[in-house]
């Protein structure tokens, strides 16, 4: 037997007895709140799939001057030094994402970011209607040219400075400032006054609110007792070793659960009498293992509100996205006998 056929949208609505428009308002927004009936838009939808209806890319386009693409720009290898996909906060905004595409006309469209990037051009083209911008450092070669893009498009886990007497950018990110404050907090709580930080790199976004945030709690640390890293266990045991080893502090703060486990390793062995905090980890990476007070980031939100807010931004129905999203926090074991 041949393959079926694929149908137009003239003869799909000629089968229906409905003029073209009504079968496109049907097909191409499917999560708005249509005027037309329910009854009406099933039946648009089961006569597509019994026709085999296959939209046509380049005529919807014409007719609604959208794409019906999001694309999700995220940094490359060589940028971030590990394969992105290794990365779990990444994993837990992409299922958000998937989660928030549903029951919409939208698809999306991942792009590595690399030199020959034509980032304007992606909305002149009609190729994007929106993009999320994963993963930006303020060290990035490229990121002057994503801040000064027109396009409606967001950025994710940093945020961005758009500089001076420029307009803000739109962001969705963790609340690190809340995550900082409730760490720090909860540590002076128990006792705790002498505080040293491993806070990761040092351009990223998130190190001003981090700051901000253990400040808010009253702490407030010497470039002495900071030190930047990668986020790996090896470079949070090093450096506690460095930080720890003459009895000056009685708290270590770590930006990512690896450093604050490599910390407490360190202090295991050496039988030190500190307590651990983590600003940026997740419930479900969170091993049984772990004794250290542990911000826990909602990133499965995060994919959501920024399909959410980006589809708002198309419809001209919000000016400006700035969401910190909460966090929640973890205390068991050791510290869970504290009473924070």
């Amino acid at each position: 037997m041949g393959k079926q056929k694929n149908c137009t949208i003239r003869e799909l609505a000629r089968y229906v007895g409905l003029s073209t428009c009504t079968v496109s308002k049907v097909l191409n927004h499917p999560s708005e709140d249509l005027s037309i009936p329910e009854r009406t838009r099933e039946k648009v939808r089961a006569a597509a799939r019994k026709l085999n209806y296959v939209p046509n890319v380049n005529a919807q386009r014409f007719f609604t001057r959208r794409s019906f693409v999001i694309g999700l720009l995220i940094p490359s290898q060589e940028e971030m030094g590990h394969n992105v996909f290794h990365d779990t906060h990444f994993a837990d905004i992409m299922s958000g994402i998937e989660q928030a595409l549903k029951g919409t006309a939208y698809h999306l469209l991942l792009l590595f970011n690399r030199p020959d990037f034509r980032y304007a051009g992606m909305f002149s083209s009609g190729l994007l209607d929106g993009l999320l911008i994963w993963g930006a450092h303020r060290s990035e070669q490229y990121r002057e040219k994503l801040v000064e893009l027109t396009g409606p498009r967001i950025f994710l886990t940093s945020i961005p400075d758009s500089g001076k007497d420029a307009p803000p950018l739109h962001y969705i990110a963790s609340d690190y400032e809340q995550a900082a404050e409730g760490v720090a907090g909860r540590l002076k709580k128990s006792g705790c006054t002498r505080f040293c930080w491993l806070a990761g790199k040092m351009d990223t976004s998130i190190i001003s609110q981090l700051r901000s945030g253990m400040e808010k709690a009253g702490v407030t640390l010497p470039d002495s007792a900071v030190r930047y890293s990668d986020y790996t266990e090896a470079d949070g045991e090093a450096l506690a070793a460095e930080l720890l080893r003459d009895g000056r502090y009685d708290a270590l703060v770590a930006t990512a659960p690896q450093l604050a486990r490599g910390a407490a390793h360190y202090v295991k062995k050496r039988k030190l009498d500190v307590r651990i905090g983590c600003f940026d980890g997740q419930k479900r990476t969170r091993l049984p293992s772990d004794r250290f007070l542990c911000a826990q980031t909602d990133d499965v939100e995060i994919g959501k509100c920024a399909i959410e807010q980006l589809l708002a931004l198309l419809e001209n129905r919000e000016t400006l996205v700035q969401r910190k999203i909460p966090v929640t926090f973890a205390e068991n074991g050791i510290l869970s006998a504290n009473k924070f």
